[in-house]
């Protein structure tokens, strides 16, 4: 579940040396490969973020907005916008009710001249009007989310936007394409002191339980391309429940359990990360800026080796990851007992 030919995409870059979710074409194993789909969703959460676990119809409407946005050929920065108005205004219901004649997604209101009822409770038409009002705000792409959010919606409550720009961020860079990754403006070097876990998820094992087993494993081989496996298996399963990272990723993100593009995670963190194909990769975050991982040390193709590195390996080292964000422990379906 690992990386073949991955190439950083053109992204932010930072004082401290670091390239966060871009930088110069990297080499390797003797190619250079960029994608076209290898797109960076610009987060910036300002204050409190707060998560929403998802109906399908709610991760369909989600996607709706999303897939306007990249119709109309508007960068990933609206969908943001327009995502985290939506869960607030409706929580991504496509309501037929509201405040005063208020429907739909964004509750806007015909009376305004936003149009018909009919047309404000389709998903399309209502994310459509939401964009028009979207490019006539002034500087949208770089203000503050919730500044331009409440410039098109005129709410009563304009801060309220802010604390769903994270869980935004995640949903468009899911609904945009496989190698969509949302990032902040930071680097995911790791270091300072690590937040408190506060998991909701359960498991066989607790959190320092994982870690522990995840030291034990340190040089051990035959994990080769099973990451997804590897950390269920920390934490007690035998399986993880997920046929890949990037499906148990997309899974987190809809439960409410994901927070992209965050790069402060607590020990006991899955870690989630673009390789630039269909399977992704996840390590453990053991604290103090190391995680566990397989095959990133690997002296040969197909060895498979469990290894303890800083986090910036997998992201600045040979692999030049590019990373997701952090999710609980969480493994939907997982089953069995662990072998390590």
């Amino acid at each position: 579940m690992l990386v073949l030919p991955l190439v950083a995409a053109t992204g932010i870059s930072h004082a401290n040396g670091h390239a966060c979710v871009g930088g110069a074409p990297v080499l390797f194993e003797g190619a250079e490969q960029a994608s076209a789909d290898q797109v960076v969703v610009p987060i910036d959460p300002q204050g409190h973020q707060e998560s929403i676990q998802l109906t399908e119809e709610q991760a369909r409407n989600a996607a709706t907005i999303t897939n306007v946005a990249r119709t109309r050929g508007l960068p990933p920065r609206a969908a943001v916008i327009a995502v985290a108005t939506a869960i607030q205004e409706s929580g991504l219901n496509n309501l037929d009710h509201g405040d005063r004649d208020s429907v739909g997604l964004f509750q806007q209101r015909p009376s305004q001249g936003w149009g018909t009822a009919t047309q404000l409770t389709d998903p399309i038409h209502a994310s459509d009007r939401f964009y028009d009002a979207l490019l006539g705000v002034s500087d949208w792409e770089t203000r503050p989310l919730t500044d331009v959010a409440q410039a098109v919606q005129r709410s009563a409550y304009p801060q309220e936007y802010a604390k769903w720009e994270e869980t935004a961020g995640g949903l468009v860079s899911g609904a945009w394409g496989m190698h969509a990754v949302a990032s902040v403006v930071e680097c995911d070097s790791g270091g300072g002191m690590d937040p408190a876990a506060d998991f909701t998820a359960r498991n066989p094992r607790t959190p320092t339980e994982a870690i522990a087993a995840a030291w034990n494993a340190e040089g051990e081989t035959g994990w080769y391309r099973q990451c997804d496996r590897f950390v269920a298996q920390t934490y007690g399963w035998a399986n993880s429940g997920s046929a890949t990272a990037n499906d148990h990723w997309a899974r987190l993100v809809d439960a409410g359990l994901a927070h992209p593009g965050d790069t402060s995670p607590p020990a006991g963190a899955l870690l989630f990360y673009d390789t630039g194909q269909a399977a992704g990769h996840v390590a453990l975050y053991l604290g103090d800026g190391l995680v566990a991982s397989n095959d990133v040390l690997d002296d040969y193709r197909g060895e498979g080796e469990i290894a303890v590195v800083p986090r910036d390996e997998l992201t600045d080292g040979h692999w030049r990851l590019r990373y997701r964000g952090w999710a609980e422990p969480a493994f939907p379906d997982a089953s069995g007992t662990s072998t390590i």
